[in-house]
């Protein structure tokens, strides 16, 4: 057989899996899809079992993010998600900078990495991730305020992640020590470079939506606004990442808030428009439901039982964490922003903290020579199947709890 049978054989699998997982949980509305597909995909990995379809860092955030994020952004109340801007804006320019921090001191002082390698690890595990969130908050009828600003969090604090991840990464590779990252010029430093190549990516994308948009109403053939679609997501990505050095992802998500509804409303889209948004829809369905079938797969189980020590300590790490710097930052928000945020919507934000896709695609991204690289990669692993099948398929019921949920 050839590589290209064996590969569609591969992705048939997939599917067909999946297939058989949406059967079982259609009548189910209060059961995440998603999290359902990565236990099925681990119990495969269990059971020794193998789709022949290897994830990488290249094939997620070039090939398999981008559409998730494009067509996430392109369905986003843009006038609810200014409305909730400020807390967005807090909660990712400053508590995942905080987070960060904080968990790699504690990472540092309980397991005794170095803590240039505690903070790169958690610059890898702490960004909530777009695909995640989306897909679950698309499986249950969730607060409209309280989904715009998670998912709004999401979209955003990747490209700052990715940003706070590579200058670790280089000061680690150059020899440098915490100390110098921790001066007012290495703290401004790192400011300047999350400033410039996150904001410098949003606005190349968000230039590039804002053109495409234009030429968009003038079209009205279907297969034309299809194609346009796909050049400026995966066009705004790689114009901002690979020629100008600048964040892909946040690139594409200035291009899909920017294309999608900046002056129209999404009822006043053409026929066309619709039409290719449903395929977008589609797709990234499509690449959401085999992304989370792989992530499953691709858990090292034999490592998995071997550092379940550290996986479990980084799975409450991590939610402590994000409990220690999502409270206090909401709290002093609503004391200055005029809309305020509730506690019950404060524990949703807390648990609707999903760390998937972004952190295995950094943590695969991490060079070969990188010490305890085999550990980290495996605790990232963990955290994401943990993080996805626990907090995804209990998210129904904190929403209960808090009576967020409708329906």
């Amino acid at each position: 057989m050839s590589e290209t049978a064996t590969l569609l054989l591969s992705l048939l699998g997939v599917l067909g899996t999946a297939l058989a997982v949406r059967l079982l949980v259609r009548n189910r509305d209060r059961v995440a899809f998603a999290s359902v597909l990565v236990a099925v995909g681990v119990a495969v990995s269990v059971l020794g079992l193998s789709f022949d379809l290897a994830l990488t860092a290249d094939l997620i955030f070039m090939v398999l993010l981008p559409a998730i994020v494009f067509q996430g952004t392109t369905t986003l109340d843009v006038r609810r998600l200014v409305d909730n801007g400020g807390l967005i804006v807090v909660l990712t320019g400053v508590g995942l900078s905080l987070a960060i921090a904080l968990l790699g001191a504690v990472w540092t002082v309980t397991v005794g990495f170095p803590l240039l390698v505690s903070l790169i690890f958690a610059a890898i595990v702490l960004p909530t991730d777009p695909a995640a969130v989306l897909s679950i908050f698309d499986e249950l009828d969730v607060d409209e305020r309280l989904a715009i600003t998670i998912e709004g969090e999401s979209l955003l604090n990747d490209g700052v992640a990715i940003v706070i991840f590579s200058t670790l990464l280089a000061a680690h590779e150059a020899g440098r020590s915490v100390d110098s990252l921790a001066t007012a010029g290495g703290l401004v430093g790192l400011v300047g470079d999350v400033a410039i190549v996150g904001g410098g990516g949003f606005l190349v994308g968000a230039v590039t939506g804002y053109a495409a948009h234009g030429l968009m109403r003038r079209l009205d053939d279907e297969m034309s606004v299809l194609l346009l679609t796909v050049l400026v997501a995966y066009g705004s990505f790689l114009l901002a990442e690979h020629v100008l050095g600048l964040s892909g992802i946040l690139g594409v998500v200035g291009a899909g808030l920017l294309m999608g509804a900046h002056e129209e409303t999404h009822h006043r889209m053409s026929s066309a428009e619709n039409h290719v948004q449903q395929l977008w829809t589609t797709a990234s369905f499509l690449v959401t439901t085999v992304l989370y079938v792989l992530i499953g797969t691709a858990v090292p189980i034999g490592a998995f039982v071997r550092h379940a020590d550290l996986v479990l300590a980084a799975a409450v790490f991590v939610v402590v964490v994000r409990a220690a710097t999502v409270y206090p930052l909401v709290t002093a928000s609503n004391r200055v922003l005029e809309r305020r945020v509730s506690t019950a919507c404060q524990h949703v934000l807390v648990w609707g903290g999903l760390h998937t896709v972004v952190p295995i695609a950094l943590a695969l991204s991490l060079p070969a020579s990188f010490p305890l690289r085999a550990e980290l990669q495996v605790t990232v692993f963990g955290v994401a199947i943990v993080s996805i099948v626990v907090q995804g398929l209990l998210m129904p019921v904190v929403l209960s709890q808090v009576g967020l949920g409708n329906g």
